[in-house]
């Protein structure tokens, strides 16, 4: 038998010159102890010639993470729990300078426990320029610090490993935890990121929890609201803060450093309506899109709250430039595009699906990029098979390119 476990431990040794920071594979019988079980597959490759940062200027989020001379290749974890199959996919971002695409996958299957692995994409040369896991931690959403190469997730808690729900700093440069927040009672349920803090709102609580990236492990200020279970949306620009719950919405201005935030104004909900996801279309405020759990899509323009659609899948992005609205809506995982603030009966509704080239995915993550300007909105698509690709919205037909296809 310790023959048979050495020869086990030599031929994981070797393996792991080859996986890139993947959880441990089975569970430890010796001392009974829970670990990881490596779902999907992340290698690493030494490639000299690889050129990560082609074509990225070097103050650019995605050359400041991209790893030099690294070949990256990615099997993503199934979904096991979904009929239909798909990615074990968390969550995804675009950077705030629209170079770099983070998608996070869970590791460790339905049952866990769960690590988490990050993938970064240069969006401006299509690479996958870093990838790595952050072991034996399970986390939700992530958004990213601005104006620097951190990111803050949620970290669910998992009693087998003794982890408790907290938030976490992480750095895309090197994967690793830089900082974690005191643990909370109960999962957080939403985040709001600026540059100096972190504004929380945690389940079992109404009032949000405010954490200064100075003193993040610190005694977190609070901040009041009248809105039920509430939950956290910042605007493009982050100076204004949109806390929503049932019957009730609130805007404030943020801060340009650490403080609490002001109230402005208020919104008040039809009877009953509890908004899951909401969407501020610019700084101002005066164009908010909240959506339930049902799919029930209302847009707050102009003192009046008019209805986009009933059957929201859950993803939607705006172009701030030109108030520019995309929705994901049923049936068929179709995009709706919408002028804002005075239109809501769709311009256009196009299935990027039925695109060439064609695939079943439906959509996960929708992102609108700023850099077109006024000329056609581009937007970058992440579907539930972690497939990731790139559209023109343009005003015949639309045209999709292929940023990253899934084994």
């Amino acid at each position: 038998m310790r023959i048979f476990l050495s020869f086990a431990a030599i031929v994981a040794a070797a393996a792991s010159l080859y996986a890139a920071d993947t959880p441990p594979l089975a569970i430890l019988e010796e001392t009974g102890q829970p670990t990881v079980v490596e779902t999907g597959k992340l290698l690493t490759l030494q490639d000299s010639s690889r050129k990560n940062t082609e074509r990225t200027p070097a103050g650019a989020l995605a050359a400041q993470v991209a790893r030099r001379g690294v070949l990256y290749e990615w099997v993503p974890s199934a979904d096991q729990t979904r009929i239909t199959g798909g990615a074990d996919l968390v969550d995804a971002f675009l950077s705030p300078d629209e170079t770099l695409l983070v998608l996070l996958e869970n590791v460790g299957g339905k049952t866990g426990p769960n690590s988490t692995r990050i993938l970064c994409w240069n969006l401006l040369n299509n690479q996958l320029v870093a990838a790595f896991t952050v072991p034996e931690r399970k986390l939700a959403t992530a958004l990213p610090i601005p104006g620097s190469t951190r990111i803050v997730a949620i970290q669910q808690p998992q009693e087998e490993l003794e982890q408790p729900a907290a938030l976490l700093v992480i750095d895309l440069k090197d994967g690793t935890i830089v900082q974690e927040s005191k643990a909370f009672l109960e999962e957080a349920r939403s985040i709001a990121v600026t540059p100096t803090q972190t504004f929380v709102a945690v389940k079992g609580d109404d009032n949000i929890r405010i954490l200064r990236h100075h003193d993040f492990a610190g005694e977190p200020g609070i901040l009041r609201t009248l809105a039920p279970t509430p939950r956290l949306q910042l605007s493009p620009g982050g100076s204004t803060l949109l806390i929503y719950g049932e019957d009730r919405a609130e805007l404030l201005s943020t801060p340009d450093g650490p403080g609490v935030p002001e109230l402005t104004s208020t919104v008040e909900l039809s009877n009953g309506f509890q908004p899951v996801s909401a969407l501020l279309s610019n700084d101002k405020g005066d164009s908010l899109i909240l959506a339930d759990a049902s799919g029930k899509a209302i847009l707050f323009a102009n003192g009046l709250a008019r209805p986009l659609t009933e059957r929201f899948t859950g993803a939607a992005t705006c172009r701030v430039t030109d108030q520019k609205l995309f929705l994901g809506t049923d049936p068929n995982e179709a995009i709706s595009f919408y002028q804002l603030p005075n239109e809501t009966t769709p311009t256009a509704t196009v299935s990027p699906a039925s695109l060439r080239p064609r695939n079943r995915g439906r959509v996960f993550r929708l992102f609108a990029l700023t850099g077109s300007g006024s000329g056609e909105p581009n937007l970058i698509l992440v579907d539930h098979l972690a497939n990731i690709y790139r559209l023109s919205v343009l005003p015949r037909r639309w045209q999709k390119e292929m940023i990253f296809t899934a084994p």
